[in-house]
């Protein structure tokens, strides 16, 4: 029994280096395909992310016009964006606007996010969404553009049924 241990020893080490050899290579060659997939998949998986991360807050800001709460609606807002209501509602600040901007559209109650264009800004750097808001009726007050800020937060910067305003 010795003597078939002693010639199966050597080769049983051979094989346990040759495997952990292996082994290391391995990682890096699984790493290397996924640098691979990510530079020719990871373009579409970062827009789908940023296209659901906009209809996300699409979703936000319809909840706030139907709930009619300023606070909310105008955190989803950027500054540029809320002056444009704060001037043509005549008020003091966004929030204070934010109602009156609610009840100039059509009835929210039954409104829903619709579909999401993608684009960016003219530098190609800023992420932009264009997002339909579905009103009952009909009614087409116009799409809710959405950017995406330093801070990956996807803020309105036009707004249905106002102006051209914001950024």
């Amino acid at each position: 029994m010795r003597r078939l241990l002693l010639p199966a020893l050597p080769l049983a080490l051979l094989l346990a280096a040759t495997a952990c050899a292996g082994g290391e290579e391995a990682p890096e060659a699984s790493e290397q395909a996924e640098e691979s997939d990510a530079g020719a998949g990871g373009d579409a998986n970062a827009e789908a992310g940023a296209e659901s991360d906009a209809l996300r807050a699409a979703g936000g800001f319809l909840a706030s016009l139907q709930a009619v709460d300023g606070e909310a609606g105008c955190a989803l807002i950027d500054p540029a964006a809320q002056n444009v209501l704060v001037e043509a509602h005549g008020a003091a600040d966004c929030a204070e606007a934010f109602p009156a901007y609610a009840e100039s559209l059509p009835d929210a109650e039954g409104a829903e996010v619709g579909e999401a264009v993608m684009g960016t800004d003219l530098d190609g750097d800023t992420p932009i969404a264009t997002v339909t808001l579905v009103f009952a009726g009909g009614d087409d007050p116009g799409a809710l553009e959405l950017r995406q800020d330093s801070d990956d937060q996807w803020l309105a910067t036009r707004l249905p049924g106002t102006s051209l305003g914001g950024a």
